[in-house]
């Protein structure tokens, strides 16, 4: 009973956070921020079934979210229609790349990824993480694509950081320090997450700059299959298989990084499987090419996530929101899940490693 309530806790902890996220994912390849959510219930859905780690978090992601945009762009002209036929159809693209290459049994190309390569993969995602937050964390334009690009643009607009923004995610983070030093057990993100959105409520936040989610459209889409070309399957053959070796390399570095913490085993082939599927649904939906989130693994983690239950939990939850959820989610000060990431992406820097392979 204890593993489902940790498991259940979770999975609605993750919905909290994959929310805003994946609707900014969306946006981030060039859809409109509904269809993030409906990647994201597909993909969840689907590695439930088949997915060989306990933990993994799947759904839309930034690295495969950029990718799409850079493939989908000059072919789309402009046009939101045949964009997001294209989109949908890279998905399955992905999708049938990664099936493939699961027929081919080519999953011990995974074997060549180490130990040291694991803890300086995720150091990377830390960093990544931190930077891609810097802008809604101090609520100043931050425009560029590395860390330490992010970090010099932030330095130039010390000018323009929003006090109120800075304050909320400040005590956003050292409400989950402490909380995490104390009360260790504790839901933590959720909680974190919950007194934001009632203080935005309650002080008016939004009313001082404080930058929030807003609403959410509603409903769920039908199955269908894009309308695309032969020629443009042809031009998105070479992108899919781009997106479907980083999305895949996202899988099993991190699903083995974390299941060498819980003593469990990464099967290299079903991942290529669970993924490849998993891109199929989210194509079939109006999605768009999916992998692994870093971040949303690391909450799973720290909330007690310990089986897939909790990848059951959340795409249950991310549809009530679909449904019904629109306005309790437009309340989310975005400063306080930047605050949520950064304080997650700390997690997975492992100084002891760092300094025993040094």
């Amino acid at each position: 009973m204890a593993l489902v309530r940790g498991d259940a806790l979770a999975g609605l902890t993750v919905a909290a956070y994959l929310v805003p996220q994946v609707l900014a994912y969306a946006q981030l390849a060039g859809l409109p921020a509904v269809t993030g959510l409906w990647a994201a219930v597909a993909a969840l859905a689907v590695y439930a079934v088949l997915g060989s780690s306990r933990q993994l978090s799947v759904g839309p992601e930034s690295s495969t979210a950029l990718m799409t945009a850079i493939a989908i762009a000059p072919l789309a002209a402009g046009d939101p229609g045949r964009y997001a036929a294209l989109s949908a159809a890279l998905a399955l693209l992905v999708g049938g790349v990664c099936l493939l290459g699961r027929l081919g049994r080519l999953g011990f190309l995974a074997d060549l990824l180490s130990r040291p390569v694991l803890i300086g993969y995720l150091a990377g995602i830390a960093l990544v993480m931190i930077g891609g937050q810097l802008g809604r964390v101090f609520g100043a334009p931050v425009e560029a694509d590395t860390f330490f690009g992010q970090l010099g643009a932030l330095a130039r607009h010390l000018d323009a950081i929003h006090g109120p923004t800075l304050v909320l995610s400040a005590s956003v983070l050292a409400f989950l320090a402490l909380l995490g030093w104390f009360v260790p057990r504790a839901p933590g993100p959720l909680l974190a997450v919950l007194l934001a959105a009632g203080a935005a409520a309650l002080f008016s936040l939004g009313g001082l700059g404080i930058k929030l989610v807003g609403p959410v459209p509603g409903g769920l889409p039908v199955p269908v299959l894009p309308a695309v070309s032969g020629a443009d399957v042809l031009n998105m053959l070479l992108p899919a298989v781009g997106v479907a070796l980083v999305g895949y390399s996202d899988n099993v570095l991190t699903g083995r990084a974390f299941a060498s913490k819980s003593r469990h085993r990464i099967d290299a082939d079903q991942e290529m499987l669970a993924l490849g599927t998993a891109n199929l649904a989210v194509g079939l939906l109006q999605g768009f090419p999916v992998s692994c989130s870093g971040s949303r693994t690391v909450i799973n983690d720290a909330m007690g996530g310990r089986s897939q239950l909790s990848s059951v939990v959340t795409p249950v939850a991310v549809v009530v929101v679909l449904l019904v959820g629109g306005p309790v989610l437009a309340t989310f000060p975005t400063a306080a899940l930047g605050a949520l990431v950064v304080y997650a992406a700390l997690r997975l820097i492992d100084l002891g490693e760092f300094r025993r392979f040094a």
